[in-house]
């Protein structure tokens, strides 16, 4: 796994990365019995961040999704405060499989450091 400055000097991975995809569509996406798979036919993988949330680990991920496998890329470092008000704005929220969308700040935060 490369480290967070091996990953912001890799301008070909970071243009890869799909900015609005959620795990939730990332799953969804790859699902052979998927409603929506056939849209999604003929593409080979997406790239992705999520922030994890199983067994409280609280991080963020880049993540490869294919038809196959899914792969970690690496994990950033994001603003513990920046995940709490994370934690806190999706509290009640259905998040199946201890995984949940970046939101907003985060995914700002993120392209800030990796686009700047």
């Amino acid at each position: 796994m490369p480290s967070w400055e091996e990953l912001r000097r890799d301008r070909e991975l970071i243009r890869a990365i799909d900015w609005e995809m959620t795990p939730a569509q990332a799953f969804e996406m790859f699902q052979l019995k998927s409603a929506e798979a056939w849209r999604h036919r003929g593409q080979d993988d997406t790239l992705y961040f999520y922030l994890s949330i199983w067994q409280g680990e609280n991080k963020v991920f880049l993540i490869r999704r294919s038809l196959k496998h899914s792969e970690t890329i690496a994990e950033a470092p994001v603003p513990a405060a920046l995940i709490e008000a994370r934690l806190a704005e999706a509290s009640g929220q259905d998040n199946p499989r201890g995984q949940l969308a970046p939101g907003e700040a985060i995914t700002a935060w993120l392209q800030s450091q990796l686009q700047g």
